[in-house]
């Protein structure tokens, strides 16, 4: 079955709709509906044609002039032909009055060809804009004329204005002229369009943002990924500036527009509390005026694609995602907002698990390098080779050296740092002005700086600043607000209606100590969420919960313990005092002792018998 054209037509006068509709009808190929709307009253009508299935708009003079500055699609004129003026001419040929033609360009043509063949002397007014009209024609009529002849702008102006007008109608052969004519660029444009398709499913289908921009940094094209990481629809980004559709990307396409080169280097933009890699290329636009594509890249397909030691997290935290209101962290956070106005490198120390990480992200994402790039090193998993790949790079891999970075690089758990890794971090340190620099640690930094295996100069580079995380006991009294947010997080994924937990629940969850701080509780938090059925955590539903939680935090004092045993010595006299020492704690009952130290009676007996003959 034959594909219809989809046609929409304007009609500006009621008498055209019949006329297109009879010719229209003649043609198979042609579906075509008509509005009868003249200049302004159309726009409303055409805005969403292309939406609403339509292939081209069809309509005269002014009107289709009109049309034409709102609609992407084809906008055909229906002619006024060599019939219409004759007609018209014709039917005042033989008039008293003087008369004379006002209307666009190719109108007055027109008229003033067939008049001159007529041998009739008709005088025209030429206007370029429906604003122009009321001028002419008060000329016109300040000249003697009686009656003007005109499209629909000029008759319904005359008449307003109180004088008499006629309008140049078009015929069945305009009609059958503009038919014909929509055939033609109907096949030019659907050929075209069938690859513009093409190449758009093509570019949407790239999970990187593409944007298009032309000399002026408006935006010329931008495709699905795009739109979604800029929060916006394509017609809202369409012809916008970037700087108003995201100050961080005009940012580093204003750095790339000042130095006139491609660079090789990588930026990162923090859009909506998400990370994104950016590369920016100078391109020429077909005017031949310099204009730039910017690609986009989610740092979380980018890192699943690409080995890179350094963690770049896509959404980072900020100050108001850190819950609580005790004065204890309320204290903290005031000091680190304070540290976040600076641009002075720091050291944040406090117990595992205490939010160290968290404040991190939450300092830069405060200070002036917010949009650009976070950067965390584990230093206790970074080979010292890694650790050298990552400062200075390798083939065909720029490092943190010389490859464009900037932000924040953040050292987490610093105190695991190998000597090695020590000095290039210094190295960096030195030679790097585009970071700021943030280490943590959960020795503190004045016990650290005691170490002799540890660089004194990386401590006093690093640490111009200082900040202590409490562990959660230091504020307990937060955890209630802690809660409530981890409740609407778990009730937007879960489906539950949970709305708080009973105060059975809440007096124990404040009473513990909890050791293993912040991560201890979100897992304990998770897990009671979980086993509750109604809309508040009732205590019968998660007592065994807590129950593995004691018997979890015992164990963990029971392994704590060996921390405390004297390490100095020889392998024998280590093994001797934790032998003493779990037999002190099991009250000296060998089946239990062998039990936590996995071992069997035999074994136990003969290190025993050791361990007397060498007190004895």
């Amino acid at each position: 079955m034959q594909t219809k054209i989809r046609i929409l037509a304007i009609a500006p006068y009621p008498g055209l709709k019949d006329v297109l509709l009879e010719a229209a009808g003649q043609v198979e190929s042609i579906q075509m509906d008509v509005e009868v709307a003249d200049l302004q009253e159309a726009i409303p009508l055409v805005q969403h044609a292309e939406e609403r299935g339509y292939n081209m708009i069809v309509s005269r003079g002014g009107t289709a002039t009109v049309i034409r500055e709102h609609v992407k699609i084809p906008v055909i004129d229906i002619p006024v032909s060599g019939y219409d003026i004759l007609r018209v001419l014709t039917l005042v040929k033989n008039t008293n009055a003087t008369v004379a033609i006002i209307g666009f360009p190719s109108i007055c043509r027109g008229v003033a060809e067939v008049s001159s063949l007529l041998q009739i002397d008709i005088p025209s007014y030429e206007v370029q804009h429906e604003a122009e009209v009321a001028v002419a024609l008060q000329q016109a009529f300040q000249s003697g004329v009686q009656i003007v002849l005109g499209d629909m702008v000029t008759i319904r102006t005359a008449q307003d204005m109180g004088y008499r007008g006629i309008l140049i109608t078009s015929g069945r052969e305009s009609a059958e002229d503009m038919l014909g004519e929509v055939l033609r660029v109907y096949e030019v444009y659907r050929n075209g369009q069938e690859k513009v398709h093409f190449y758009r499913r093509l570019l949407d289908a790239d999970k990187r943002g593409i944007i298009v921009l032309d000399e002026l940094r408006r935006v010329e094209y931008v495709n699905q990924a795009a739109c979604r990481m800029l929060r916006q629809s394509e017609e809202g980004l369409q012809g916008q500036n970037v700087v108003l559709a995201s100050p961080a990307l005009a940012n580093v396409i204003k750095q790339t527009d000042e130095s006139r080169y491609i660079s090789d280097g990588e930026h990162y933009v923090h859009l909506f509390d998400e990370q994104y890699k950016v590369n920016v290329m100078l391109h020429e636009t077909a005017a031949g005026h310099p204009g730039f594509l910017v690609y986009l890249e989610s740092l979380t397909a980018w890192r699943s694609e690409r080995r890179f030691e350094a963690y770049i997290p896509s959404r980072l935290v900020t100050f108001t995602q850190l819950a609580g209101t005790s004065p204890t962290l309320q204290k903290t956070v005031n000091r680190a907002k304070k540290f976040a106005g600076s641009t002075s490198n720091l050291w944040i120390s406090g117990e595992r698990g205490s939010g160290k990480f968290m404040f991190a992200q939450a300092i830069h994402s405060a200070s002036r390098r917010e949009q650009e790039g976070f950067y965390m090193i584990a230093c206790d998993e970074v080979l010292d080779e890694e650790m050298n790949r990552l400062v200075h790079g390798s083939v065909g891999v720029s490092g943190l050296l010389e490859g464009g970075y900037s932000g924040t690089l953040y050292l987490n758990r610093a105190d695991r740092l190998s000597p090695e890794a020590q000095e290039s971090v210094l190295q960096l340190i030195r030679n790097n002005r585009n970071f700021r620099f943030i280490a943590s640690s959960s020795i503190p930094m004045t016990k650290l700086a005691k170490r002799g295996d540890y660089n004194q100069e990386l401590i006093y580079a690093i640490g111009e600043l200082h900040l202590t995380v409490p562990p959660l006991r230091e504020h307990v009294e937060d955890a209630e607000e802690m809660i409530r947010v981890m409740i609407a997080e778990y009730n937007s994924q879960s489906g539950k209606q949970i709305v708080g937990m009973r105060e059975t629940v809440l007096e124990r969850l404040t009473q513990y100590d909890w050791p293993g701080n912040i991560p201890e509780f979100e897992s304990t938090i998770r897990e009671m969420l979980l086993m509750t059925k109604g809309n508040y955590t009732e205590w019968e539903e998660v007592d065994q919960v807590w129950e593995r939680l004691l018997q979890h935090s015992g164990s963990r004092s029971s392994q704590e313990t060996y921390i405390q045993i004297d390490l100095s010595g020889t392998y024998e006299e280590i093994e001797e005092r934790i032998l003493r020492q779990v037999l002190q704690e099991e009250g000296m009952n060998q089946s239990k002792t062998c039990k936590r130290l996995g071992i069997n009676r035999a074994t136990l007996w003969r290190k025993m018998n050791k361990m007397f003959k060498n007190k004895t």
